[in-house]
């Protein structure tokens, strides 16, 4: 599957996600932060990895802070708390 312009696909409102792909093995979902607004803390089921395409964020895993921009990627694991805080408008792909 072929997906195009993917930063184009979500507005800046709020906090939007779209899922871009799955099968039984990962899923792909494009997610959009409005800048300060925070995605809350929560758990995955899977591991996972985040890649940064616009903005800056905290994203804070297991009580400790990370800086995130553009180009930069993270991987967590399965159920370990984590949430995201919009400094600019911001965008990012989660693998899981």
């Amino acid at each position: 599957m072929k997906t195009s312009n993917i930063p184009g696909l979500l507005p800046f409102d709020g906090i939007k996600t779209k899922k871009i792909d799955s099968n039984e093995h990962f899923k792909t979902v494009f997610i959009s932060i409005q800048q300060g607004e925070r995605l809350n803390t929560h758990v995955s089921p899977t591991d996972a990895f985040l890649y940064v395409l616009e903005g800056n964020a905290n994203f804070n895993l297991a009580g400790e802070a990370f800086f995130l921009s553009p180009g930069d990627g993270m991987s967590f694991k399965a159920h370990v708390e984590h949430s995201v805080n919009a400094l600019t408008d911001f965008k990012m792909l989660l693998f899981r």
